[in-house]
């Protein structure tokens, strides 16, 4: 049987996408860890190896086939849960500066443990729902790339990660199968929240399933009064 290493190796090789030896290691190394913590907090109902390089860490790194991240971009992950996509990507990109947004402290806990595990540099955890660190001077509109892996339906992801996103910026969206629906039903907060949908890649990680990454470029600025509160979001979505 193979072991996860080379699990991964074919499977990045599928994909078109190169993942040298080093790389390889420090992504299982990165596995090693959160399947640890999995033991005792509930981090991933993904454990088996092959789907964890399929929808872990392949799914994270399609990212870099469809969309060009300059060199040292600012990159802000929200709702990062335990790291998925954005350590992946840093472990991939080590020279992009890397914001983990994340409200569940034993979450939190275990990304800055990995931080300081594998010597990760340029790597800013914050302990916060996004909707109240959307509104800090700090993250406002600071970030080149945003991406969210939630199960949250866009019109409400819109609204919680654009703010993020500086006008020129983009926010990633990686859905699932059919978002068409999820796409109409989000325009009104897309406008909104100053975006335009400028692309949407179909993939598929195993040749039978198909997920989806939407592109959504910043081209305005957020009206300041988003996002609101999640109850106000629950409430009356955009």
């Amino acid at each position: 049987m193979a072991d996860f290493k080379e699990i991964l190796r074919c499977e990045a090789q599928k994909s078109s996408i190169p993942l040298e030896p080093d790389k390889i290691q420090q992504l299982d190394t990165f596995r090693c860890l959160l399947l640890e913590k999995n033991k005792y907090i509930n981090l991933t109902n993904i454990t088996e190896d092959e789907d964890f390089a399929r929808k872990h860490i392949i799914d994270s790194l399609i990212i870099t086939k469809h969309v060009s991240i300059p060199y040292g971009a600012r990159v802000a992950d929200i709702g990062t849960g335990a790291g998925i996509p954005g350590l992946i990507l840093k472990i991939y990109r080590p020279d992009i500066k890397l914001l983990l947004v994340e409200s569940i402290r034993k979450k939190t806990d275990f990304l800055e443990d990995v931080v300081k595990k594998m010597n990760i540099s340029d790597v800013h955890v914050v302990n916060k729902r996004a909707e109240e660190a959307g509104h800090s001077a700090i993250y406002r509109e600071k970030y080149d790339i945003v991406t969210a892996r939630a199960v949250s339906s866009l019109n409400t992801l819109v609204e919680i990660c654009l703010p993020f996103a500086k006008i020129g910026g983009v926010f990633l969206a990686l859905k699932g199968t059919e978002p068409e629906e999820e796409i109409d039903a989000a325009q009104n907060a897309i406008n909104i929240l100053g975006g335009k949908l400028t692309a949407y890649h179909k993939y598929s990680l195993d040749g039978i399933s198909y997920r989806s990454l939407l592109v959504i470029s910043k081209v305005k600025n957020s009206p300041e009064k988003y996002p609101r509160s999640p109850a106000a979001i629950k409430k009356k979505p955009l």
